[in-house]
């Protein structure tokens, strides 16, 4: 509460002070009375109603038509004979005798009087005057604007209310009685008026107010006439007015109240059906039809039943006057009216007040309607004490029934189809405890909250890991754009979700910032968060929107929450907690066969075994090398399915516990073949790096033994031929000396014989001579290296077809100006070595991708090829070097330096020329020039030599 406002208190405070000094004197009131209503008419005082509990029907047995005539024999003419007679036979103690006509006859019962207390309605006012008053403290002081015009305005009707409801003569008619008695008219007059006046400004200002504000006083005008007659009715010059005259005229003002107060209230119920059907705001709107729907409960049954029946000279029935029970639906309405704080919880109480109203009101015509019709009290003569206890046997059988039977009917007409799902939802905990899939469970939970609330959006949250304020999208039900699968939630709203168990944003209109970052939100359609918690951690949330009809949740629908939270929550943990089981399940089965497969795709043997020496594991190629299958070895020891000796060489006692490596085991097979093995041996350890089995594994060398063998016959068979070409170089020499001997003896020989001889001889040395040939062509190298007709282009297109992956993947861009060059004389694979070793250079410069460029012209006497890069380039101090042998700029490892000296000599060989030219950080270009006549000159340097001359 804030201090400046602390003064309004004061009137309050007095007003309740005079109101318990009021309802104190009417409770210790007692009025005399006959129990007949009479009316003046024309042919004298005339009964028109009797009250069949009242002594003038218990003693006297008079009926409704009876003319009084006469009390004591005081002759009566007006209700005020009658009552000044009443008063003083109930004083003194006597029963009275009344002269009655009735049909021409004269009757004289006589009756005793009873005394008539303060009637129950009275009471059920004043609780709906201090209901008023203390919401409008409760809305007034909440207020972030008190004294706002609204709110002043809702401050004065409640007081009003209180007034009229509270305030009553007693018929005292002492200085007391007449300060209660002007309050009460005063009230009464300024009500009405002031009422209009409000929803002439609320929820905005009509166009008529605005354009002539001056007309709002005149609503007061027929209020201050009303009063101001009363006024001059109780003036001294007033006291001589005859007292029939009197009467007429206090009836008069009286119908006149009553007939002020159901206009205006009227007037006022057809302004706020024309703000409601006028009005943009929905919300708005929703307030006036809750307000018209209250004001008019508690209005129009009291006008039509009480009021039209009074200003037509009827006694309003029973009915008539129990409609002062639906009169405490108007301070409810009032506070629904300007209330900015929590509107939806009161619509929330406006229903249960109803409820309550109703069933009072139901309770009380039951009750009428029994007294009515039995003649229980008139003929056993009961006390009131019997009447107490017949009203608490109705109250405590009925009232339980009847309440849960409005409270029903509310419920139907106010939720419509959601009812049956709001029933449904109280039992969700139930039905969603039994569901172990998440997403069943998502669906299940927000078709029954979104049905039973009537939601526009509702969508179910879970954190991606604990504390985390991004939540997953398990799924969404309504909304008009696509759902993100992720949503981030602000810290600051986090925070307040783990605090509290809901965040609304309507409830945030004191915190703008926070608002600000709750409406950002909202354009998911969320609008409501509810916080799901297990054992306080948040395990989730409800994001929910609006309901169908653009209200926000009302305080029931968050008792409706709250009530089913707690078991949502342990349903949605339970089923994360299992789906999340189920994952880990599959990713360790995925794991297993994923370490299964690894092992069983080794293209070595690999057995597991436990710490007593069992298999668990063993692979397909153990299968295959030792013709046993998984299912017959796993469980049996190792030592039952290797022979004695080879299980003896895998466990020699010295070395079972530390790795082992042993090389070349002879292992029989099961075809009795003996196969060669590497195996080792490791332990098998945990996470925490215990031992818990050993690892072996058979790699099969068998073949690769094979092969080594291969590889040395080879080797000596290779340096058997180098020995073979040098021992042929040694043996030609006189091999050839032997054959010249041979021919020169053959030219002198005469002997048939020896010349027979002789020619065998130079035969077998020709065999010799074939056979050394023959070896010394196979000892040197291939032929394929002489010099050919090369077309540079294809042999450039060679090259770049082996590097194009390596460009790709380096990001390198080809750059070729290849023009079609007569082809040269060369040696086309050197060349091409040539080409290779600078290209590979350039790669090697640009490791970060660049251009690739490569050009191929020609002269009348040479064929040029440029070979440029966009990379590191080549420091000038170096550029003297680079055809240096073994020199290199690569560094350790990356380069022998023999490349370009290789290049340089191929180059020189041809004749031709290699030129560098680089700038550092920009590239590096080399050029080759071939000439294009080289096997002119070949030629030209072989002339074949002059006869005779020596070889």
């Amino acid at each position: 509460m804030r201090t400046r406002n602390y003064w309004l208190l004061v009137p309050i405070i007095a007003l309740l002070a005079l109101g318990g000094w009021n309802i104190a004197r009417k409770i210790g009131w007692q009025e005399p009375t006959d129990g007949i209503v009479w009316k003046l008419r024309p042919a004298g005082l005339t009964a028109i109603k009797i009250d069949p509990d009242g002594p003038a029907y218990l003693y006297g047995s008079l009926k409704k038509g009876d003319v009084l005539l006469s009390v004591d024999e005081n002759r009566i003419r007006t209700k005020i004979d009658l009552a000044k007679n009443i008063w003083l036979a109930s004083r003194s103690g006597r029963r009275v005798t009344y002269q009655i006509s009735r049909g021409g006859d004269l009757l004289l019962p006589t009756i005793a009087l009873a005394q008539k207390g303060t009637p129950i309605y009275y009471y059920y006012l004043v609780l709906i005057g201090l209901m008023t008053l203390i919401i409008a403290l409760v809305v007034f002081f909440n207020s972030g604007h008190p004294l706002a015009a609204t709110n002043i305005y809702y401050y004065l009707l409640s007081i009003l209310l209180y007034m009229f409801y509270v305030f009553s003569a007693t018929g005292e008619l002492d200085a007391v009685d007449s300060v209660f008695y002007w309050l009460d008219k005063f009230a009464f007059c300024a009500f009405p008026p002031l009422l209009l006046h409000f929803f002439l400004t609320f929820p905005q200002r009509k166009k008529f107010i605005r354009e002539r504000p001056s007309l709002l006083i005149l609503l007061y005008l027929p209020g201050l006439v009303l009063l101001a007659g009363r006024v001059l009715f109780f003036l001294p010059i007033s006291k001589g007015m005859d007292e029939a005259w009197a009467m007429q005229v206090n009836g008069l003002l009286a119908k006149l109240d009553l007939f002020h107060f159901a206009l205006y209230t009227t007037i006022t119920l057809a302004t706020i059906a024309h703000s409601f059907f006028r009005h943009p705001s929905i919300l708005i709107r929703k307030q006036l039809k809750w307000i018209v729907t209250g004001l008019g409960f508690g209005v129009v049954p009291f006008t039509f039943l009480y009021i039209i029946p009074f200003l037509a000279d009827e006694v309003p029935s029973q009915v008539g006057e129990l409609t002062i029970l639906l009169q405490t639906l108007i301070p409810l309405s009032f506070a629904y009216s300007i209330s900015r704080y929590k509107l939806m919880d009161l619509e929330v109480i406006l229903k249960k007040a109803a409820t309550l109203v109703f069933s009072y009101f139901a309770l009380a015509l039951v009750y009428v309607g029994v007294s009515s019709q039995t003649r229980i009290f008139a003929d056993n003569r009961v006390n009131p004490l019997t009447v107490g206890v017949v009203a608490l046997v109705l109250g405590a059988t009925l009232f339980g029934p009847l309440k849960k039977l409005f409270q029903s009917l509310f419920d139907r007409v106010l939720y419509k189809r959601s009812y049956a799902y709001r029933r449904t939802l109280l039992s969700i905990g139930r039905e969603l405890g039994r569901e172990r899939n998440l997403e069943a469970l998502t669906q299940s939970l927000l078709e029954h909250i979104g049905n039973a609330l009537s939601l526009r959006t509702v969508a179910l949250l879970v954190p991606i890991a604990t504390g985390s304020p991004e939540f997953t999208v398990l799924g969404s039900r309504g909304g008009e754009g696509a759902m993100p699968t992720r949503l981030s939630l602000d810290p600051e709203i986090h925070d307040i979700l783990q605090r509290r168990d809901s965040l609304s944003l309507f409830g945030m209109a004191e915190r703008p910032e926070l608002q600000i970052k709750l409406e950002q939100l909202s354009g998911f359609g969320f609008e409501h968060f509810l916080a799901l918690k297990v054992e306080g951690k948040l395990v989730g949330c409800l994001a929910m929107g609006k309901k169908a009809d653009t209200n926000f949740l009302s305080s029931e629908d968050w008792e409706l929450l709250a009530t089913v939270s707690s078991p949502v929550a342990l349903a949605v943990e339970n089923a994360s907690l299992y789906e999340q089981a189920g994952v880990r399940a599959a990713e360790l089965e995925r794991l297993k066969d994923y370490s299964e497969n690894i092992i069983e795709s080794l293209s070595v043997g690999v057995a597991v075994l436990d710490t007593g020496g069992r298999i668990i594991g063993w692979n397909r190629v153990l299968e295959a090398s030792f013709g046993r299958r998984k299912a017959e070895v796993l469980g049996q020891p190792l030592s039952s399915v290797l022979d004695p000796q080879t299980f003896a060489a895998l466990y020699p006692s010295h070395t079972q516990e530390a790795y082992n490596l042993l090389s070349e085991i002879p292992i029989g097979m099961p075809s009795g073949e003996k196969r060669i093995f590497d195996v080792a041996k490791t332990p098998l350890l945990d996470n925490r790096l215990a031992p818990y089995g050993t690892i072996i594994v058979f790699e099969d060398i068998t073949d690769k033994i094979r092969l080594q063998q291969q590889l040395v016959t080879s080797e000596k068979l290779a340096s058997i031929g180098l020995l073979s070409a040098g021992v042929a170089h040694e043996i030609n020499t006189p091999l050839t000396g032997i054959s010249s001997y041979v021919q020169m003896l053959q030219k002198n020989m005469t002997d048939v014989h020896l010349a027979q001889v002789l020619g065998k001889i130079e035969t077998q040395t020709d065999r010799v001579s074939r056979i050394i040939k023959n070896l010394l062509a196979f000892a040197r190298n291939p032929s394929d290296l002489a010099f050919h007709r090369v077309d540079l282009k294809d042999n450039l297109q060679e090259i770049l077809s082996l590097i194009d992956y390596k460009l790709k993947t380096m990001a390198i861009v080809l750059d070729l100006d290849m023009r079609p060059v007569r082809p040269i004389w060369a040696q086309g694979e050197r060349l091409q070595q040539v080409f290779i070793n600078i290209i590979l250079n350039a790669l090697d410069a640009m490791p970060e991708g660049g251009t690739l460029r490569i050009s191929l012209a020609e002269t009348e006497t040479e064929a040029v090829i440029e070979i440029c890069d966009s990379g590191t380039g080549i420091e000038a101090r170096h550029l003297a070097r680079i055809f240096d042998p073994f020199f290199t700029t690569k560094g350790v490892g990356k380069g022998t330096g023999l490349g370009l000296s290789i290049s340089h000599a191929i180059i020189t060989e041809h004749q031709g020329r290699i030129a560098v030219r680089s700038t550092p950080g920009q590239g590096t270009c080399f050029t080759i020039s071939i000439p294009n006549d080289l096997d002119r000159r070949h030629r030209g340097a072989a002339k074949p030599e002059a006869p005779g001359s020596p070889a």
